[in-house]
């Protein structure tokens, strides 16, 4: 199934603030938290705000990474509200799918297990101020997703110290490909970083963590 966010990021900003205002106006009937709609509203905010700033003329490196973190942690939390709160809602009908800017609800089920592998990540430094993330699929030692794995989460978080777990990691980002690359500031050169990698079914549910990887970004 083609993810449902839009490819260019200009079109991927106004879809998702037309997310952020559809589920606002029925959080209630949907049964959605207030608290999640108004989070979300404010990230949308936040990346709208920096998304011009790094496209505008007093553009930076700085802004663009902020701009990127701020977008894939929005893409995130639109997914897990998607997955928690709508795809599964009786009170949410085709008709208010198509609002959303989501595709009309698969009638015929289909069971999505979990995934059950775990990926070896690889984390190699390809550029300056930037590492090359890969999860590879143990049972091969390719770079493809074993077949219950709709694609791949990835956490990291620039820190002194290891995290206890994988999921201590603040940064997530989810892609149907097994590779992830991560930019970063100039000022970042130096700093070690943590990465983790987990296999993801279509609904959302995450598979074993991958080894927490430590790296220096160059």
């Amino acid at each position: 199934m083609a993810d449902f966010f839009p490819n260019r990021e200009a079109e991927l900003l106004e879809w998702l603030k037309n997310f952020g205002v559809v589920v606002a106006e029925d959080a209630a009937a949907w049964g959605i938290p207030a608290n999640t709609a108004s989070g979300l509203t404010t990230q949308i905010t936040a990346y709208e705000a920096v998304y011009e700033a790094a496209n505008g003329e007093n553009g930076t490196k700085a802004l663009l990474v902020e701009k990127n973190e701020k977008r894939d942690a929005l893409k995130a939390e639109v997914r897990n509200v998607k997955n928690k709160f709508i795809d599964y809602n009786d009170a949410v009908s085709d008709a208010d799918r198509e609002r959303l800017g989501l595709p009309r609800r698969d009638r015929i089920y289909t069971p999505k297990p979990r995934p059950t592998s775990r990926p070896t990540l690889e984390v190699l430094p390809t550029n300056n101020r930037q590492h090359t993330a890969t999860a590879i699929n143990q049972a091969t030692g390719k770079k493809n997703k074993p077949n219950d794995a709709h694609g791949v989460r990835f956490v990291s978080e620039i820190r002194d110290a290891p995290p206890a777990n994988a999921e201590d990691l603040r940064h997530s980002v989810f892609r149907r490909k097994v590779v992830e690359v991560f930019d970063y500031a100039e000022e970042d050169r130096g700093k070690k970083v943590f990465y983790a990698a987990c296999y993801e079914n279509a609904k959302g549910e995450e598979g074993p963590w991958s080894d927490i990887i430590e790296a220096v970004i160059p």
